[in-house]
């Protein structure tokens, strides 16, 4: 099952507390009183997508210069705090934004609907369906379309008799989110009854256990090149991933079924002859991916790595190659590992070629407007 145990490996724990200051003895019904919430984010990057996700990441990635590998705990949070009514219907909802792991906040005795996630992202934006409805996260568009100047295949595809990929991908390009966590936790009841609390250091505490979900996915390429003879010496022009989700639903967890390609600079691991790239993405488009039976009914679709590569007689060169099956294996993120033969995509004889992005940029149809790279 892909649920019940990549959640153990992909959780980030948490412990949240709701502590009152000073309580009188009864507690009354619809009281506003003063809460203490208090979130103890732990993540661990050992065991972040696949059981051997460690073994299977060969690629020398330098931590010090490139960041760490998986990911980083969220420096602030935001907290949605929805209140049921008399029939269990929401009748107001608020927010409420914190730094570290602790706040102090008023909040009525009753039923409530609790959904945290962090605001600590420059990339992810947020939006409710109404005052009262589903919170989701998605990025800005970069671009209308993505080209594909090369189509090259894998050894394992060319052996298998694939065909080559489309020459386009007519999809949005959108910025690439980073570090999304949540947690919903629903019909949680803040009593009158000290009997649900316990007294601490002078404090009634309320104790709700829950757990905050990665809502983005990392995926790690390790791209081996076969007869390479010191041709391909790196990537000026990064790399696109395609047909992956441009949102999710933070409440139900279930992605947007719109596509989008999603940036990622691409890196070089001379000793081993490999290229290195990480992306973060909303992942499988249409589905809950830490749900099997959801990953399973998702829309069909495609997956392309968009390979950007560096010759040393100065030329570049677009590549696409089919991830597609990798991907549906890896609902929740992981390494992808691709092996090409170089002899399939030979450099130009005349050197030349943009640098930076405009490599990859330069095949994007109809781009409109400006857009930042933020690496």
């Amino acid at each position: 099952m892909i649920g019940k145990r990549l959640i153990r490996i992909l959780i980030v724990a948490a412990s949240i507390a709701v502590a009152g200051c000073t309580i009188e003895p009864i507690l009354h019904l619809r009281k506003a009183i003063r809460t203490m919430v208090v979130v103890e984010p732990k993540i661990n990057v050992d065991v972040m997508w696949q059981l051997n996700w460690a073994i299977n990441w060969q690629f020398n990635w330098n931590v010090s210069a490139l960041g760490p590998v998986g990911y980083t705990p969220p420096a602030s949070l935001r907290m949605h705090v929805f209140t049921h009514g008399p029939e269990g219907e929401p009748i107001s909802h608020f927010v409420h934004n914190f730094v570290g792991d602790e706040t102090q906040l008023e909040i009525f005795i009753g039923t409530h609907d609790l959904l945290f996630h962090n605001n600590d992202s420059e990339a992810l934006l947020f939006q409710q369906d109404g005052d009262l409805g589903h919170v989701h996260s998605y990025t800005r568009k970069l671009a209308n379309g993505l080209k594909a100047s090369t189509q090259v295949l894998t050894i394992p595809q060319k052996l298998a008799g694939q065909t080559k990929a489309p020459s386009e991908f007519i999809e949005p390009v959108n910025l690439t989110p980073d570090n999304l966590f949540s947690l919903y936790n629903q019909n949680q009841v803040i009593t009158d009854n000290l009997d649900d609390y316990e007294y601490i250091d002078g404090k009634y505490v309320l104790r709700i256990e829950g757990e905050l979900y990665p809502s983005t996915f990392i995926y790690l390429f390790q791209i081996r090149l076969l007869n390479n003879d010191d041709r391909v010496i790196g990537s000026a022009g990064g790399a696109a991933l395609t047909g992956m989700s441009q949102g999710v639903d933070l409440m139900t967890r279930q992605t947007w079924e719109p596509t989008a390609s999603y940036l990622m600079d691409v890196y070089m691991d001379k000793p081993q002859d490999m290229l290195g790239a990480k992306v973060f993405t909303f992942g499988i488009p249409g589905c809950n991916p830490y749900d099997a039976a959801s990953v399973a009914a998702a829309p069909d679709g495609s997956h392309y790595l968009v390979l950007n590569v560096s010759y040393v007689n100065g030329s570049n060169k677009n590549i696409s190659l089919d991830v597609t099956d990798k991907i549906r294996e890896l609902p929740l993120g992981g390494v992808i590992d691709l092996e090409i033969d170089v002899n399939d995509f030979p450099p130009d004889e005349s050197a030349g070629g943009d640098g930076g992005f405009v490599a990859l940029i330069g095949d994007w149809d109809e781009q409109t407007g400006s857009a930042t790279i933020i690496n």
